[in-house]
């Protein structure tokens, strides 16, 4: 089990981005604390099952965003913490080179499970961190396409459920002209899958000489403006 353990600690140690590293704690008589300047992010803790280098390969958010987070690996035992330090766009692109699979542990509430989880790094490198894998879809992401229309109407709706059954629909970012009736719609993604969204706000855009509406839906990280026409009212 040992030897396990140090295998495993030697090839996290391989992968380990420069600037991290076990984190150094603070013993304060019975107590363990780290130090910090500002408010600790939290921390979780998971069992390191395996890690390795990865040929540089592009990748960007499926949708919305996700978490991006620091890793300290254990000098000691086969474990990594994860903390929180921000948040990654779907229009970024960033380039993975290191994995790692984790597994949580079980509990009364939920069965333990493994996840896979890559470090990467903008080009600029001013992003970078871990992120889970299924968040990503490889490839660079596409240039936000944006076209501006005649605004022929803003309004508030009340909180309506909605879905879609079929082709995920796109949603977009809203830009108001401050001096005339125009709206910019900059393309952020599709609408995930199997989930419910609430509208709150709609708004009818010229298009093709022809009036069409847009509703602004919500649900958790994802929302945007999405053609009305694509949606189903009711929960999914």
């Amino acid at each position: 089990m040992m030897k396990k353990v140090a295998m495993v600690a030697a090839a996290a140690a391989m992968v380990l981005p420069l600037g991290l590293g076990v984190l150094a704690p603070v013993t304060t008589g019975s107590t363990t604390a780290y130090a910090a300047t500002k408010k600790a992010a939290a921390k979780t803790t998971v069992g390191l099952v395996s890690a390795k280098t990865l040929k540089k390969t592009a990748y960007h958010v499926k949708s919305g965003k996700t978490d991006l987070f620091s890793a300290a690996f254990a000098a000691d035992r086969a474990s990594v913490t994860f903390t929180k330090k921000g948040t990654l766009a779907a229009k970024t692109t960033v380039y993975a080179t290191k994995q790692i699979v984790v597994k949580t542990k079980a509990t009364k509430k939920a069965k333990a499970k493994t996840q896979t989880c890559v470090y990467v790094k903008s080009a600029n490198g001013k992003v970078k961190g871990y992120v889970a894998l299924s968040a990503l879809t490889k490839g660079a992401a596409k240039k936000a396409t944006a076209k501006t229309y005649t605004l022929v109407k803003s309004q508030a709706v009340k909180k309506t459920a909605y879905h879609f059954k079929g082709t995920q629909p796109a949603y977009f970012t809203g830009k108001f002209a401050a001096d005339q009736a125009k709206v910019t719609l900059s393309k952020r993604g599709v609408l995930p899958k199997a989930k419910t969204y609430y509208a709150t706000k709609q708004i009818t855009v010229k298009q093709n000489k022809k009036n069409v509406k847009y509703l602004y839906v919500t649900n958790g990280k994802t929302k945007g403006f999405v053609l009305a026409s694509s949606l189903i009212a009711g929960k999914y």
